[in-house]
């Protein structure tokens, strides 16, 4: 189960890739609701895997991380430089209100998860 700061990073990196500006919906198992579901596959798509690489970068951001320290350290994990040049450009072009709504985001899947809890029960049998 991916946490709320996870979805909503993965929903942050979605936007920024493929400039979704309409309403997006990231599960607790990872897969999104755009337009119908779908699941990332980073293995096979380019794409799914930049939008993962972003995610990942959002995170760190998020947690404090510089975006200079973030190339280089993708750089170091392999990604190679002209992708990380491309996640650390697209996380240059975030503006302080979209920070902000990334952080929005946050809370609300920690709300979703708070709703999605109340609902499981350890209770058995007939109810009155």
């Amino acid at each position: 189960m991916l946490s709320p700061e996870d979805r909503a990073c993965l929903e942050s990196a979605r936007r920024m890739v493929c400039g979704d500006k309409g309403d997006i919906y990231v599960f607790d198992d990872g897969k999104f609701l755009v337009s119908s579901a779908f699941a990332l596959n980073p293995s096979r798509d380019p794409i799914d895997a930049l939008i993962v690489a972003v995610s990942q970068a959002v995170k760190l951001h998020l947690a404090g991380v510089e975006l200079g320290e973030l190339r280089r350290d993708l750089v170091a994990a392999g990604m190679g430089e002209d992708l990380a040049d491309s996640v650390h450009d697209h996380l240059s072009e975030v503006s302080v209100e979209d920070w902000a709504q990334v952080r929005a985001r946050v809370k609300f899947y920690e709300d979703d998860n708070a709703r999605i809890a109340a609902f499981d029960t350890d209770n058995s049998g007939e109810s009155s």
